[in-house]
């Protein structure tokens, strides 16, 4: 599990929510070797538990008696923003939205397995993690852009980049947030937004043309900052910033822009891992939907290979029996022959007949995981986390 298992050098902390001691049990089996781990057996010894306990993680019975998972989540929210992952039997759509609208952050199906259970919780506490990590560099960047600009007159661009730049979901997006900061600035030039494997280019003036490409993707090797004539090139990591049109060297303004060019990349470089999370969140719930279907319309395929070749095998077995009987008579065989060879005959179709029982059992067997691939007669699309 990795880093997930510790904060900050303890045992990350997960409370079970369970009026059943065998789900806590089990909870406790499996988790105790990677968490430190604690038990509510209702919805108000967890709300009770939580203000104490702060847990990293709480895992939340739907079915119990007094209040039950969703009116426990809500109050959980007044007060906690910990991951909420819900474990229910329900697998409707219906009973999954309320869980989603109780303020729950993943669903668990029952019966639980060890092995996803622990992927889960994992995921839910390492992302938990990165966001709190975002967060708080988040808000270092804009103490750190309201003390450097608190005498400069230049606090309400950046804090307008920063709220605007907040809810980014694409690079896209990100490098228009900090062209427009750029134009706040008075300021004339380019950046670029490099992101696995492609970078995206965009200047105050509308899309890059090819030359200022070019300068772009040279500029990366001009160290941190650099500053030749009129031109400031602004280096970090992720995100490199040119300015075309800067005052004289050495002047305040000049001073004014360096330190505000520096602010922006380093804010923009923070959000790029924002905006990193939000991509890979949404290509891995697109890939597990797809293989879902494609899983789903294997399984069907089999079941129906498998039905067609029960009744094939069946009325094969008819005919030979057919055959048999019609027989008799090209074979001038007595009635007591022929019943000895009809009886050997029945006994071993029916010996068939009884194999292919297993067969049905199979049959349904496949279209129940058929059922459990798509949710279900009465379901309608499979929640994905």
């Amino acid at each position: 599990m990795g880093g997930s298992k510790a904060v900050q050098g303890k045992l990350a902390r997960i409370l079970t929510v369970d009026d059943d001691s065998i789900i806590t049990a089990f909870y406790g089996a499996v988790l105790s070797p990677h968490y430190d781990v604690h038990t509510a057996g209702s919805g108000e010894e967890a709300i009770e538990a939580c203000n104490m306990l702060m847990p990293d993680l709480i895992l939340l019975d739907v079915e119990m008696p007094g209040l039950n998972g969703y009116d426990t989540c809500r109050k959980l929210r007044e007060f906690s923003s910990a991951p909420i992952v819900f474990a229910t039997a329900h697998q409707t759509m219906e009973e999954h939205l309320k869980a989603f609208d109780a303020g729950g952050d993943d669903i668990l199906t029952k019966p639980l397995l060890p092995e996803i259970l622990l992927r889960k919780v994992g995921l839910a506490i390492r992302l938990k993690h990165t966001q709190q990590q975002l967060v708080e560099e988040k808000d270092l960047l804009q103490d750190q852009a309201r003390n450097y600009l608190s005498s400069l007159g230049d606090s309400k661009v950046l804090l307008h980049f920063v709220r605007a730049s907040l809810s980014c979901r694409s690079f896209e997006e990100l490098a228009q947030n900090m062209v427009i900061a750029m134009r706040e600035f008075s300021l004339e030039g380019s950046i670029v937004i490099r992101h696995g494997g492609v970078n995206t280019f965009l200047t105050t003036h509308g899309e890059a043309t090819a030359l200022e490409i070019s300068i772009l993707e040279n500029a990366r090797t001009m160290g941190s900052m650099f500053q030749f004539k009129r031109n400031l090139v602004v280096n970090d990591e992720k995100i490199s910033i040119i300015v075309v049109n800067m005052p004289e060297a050495g002047s305040d303004a000049n001073e004014r822009i360096r330190c505000n060019m520096t602010v922006l990349a380093d804010t923009g470089e923070a959000f790029c891992d924002n905006v990193d999370m939000r991509k890979v969140s949404m290509e891995r719930a697109e890939n597990m939907q797809i293989a879902l279907f494609e899983a789903t319309k294997a399984v069907e395929h089999i079941r129906e290979k498998q039905q067609q070749m029960l009744m094939d095998v069946r009325v094969h077995l008819h005919g030979l029996t057919a055959k048999v009987e019609q027989s008799y008579s090209m074979l001038d065989t007595t009635q007591d022959q022929e019943r000895a060879i009809s009886g050997a005959m029945n006994d071993s179709v029916q010996q068939i007949l009884d194999a292919l029982a297993v067969g049905n059992l199979m049959n349904d067997q496949l279209a129940g995981v058929v059922n459990s691939l798509k949710g279900g007669n009465k379901q309608g699309d499979i929640d994905l986390f």
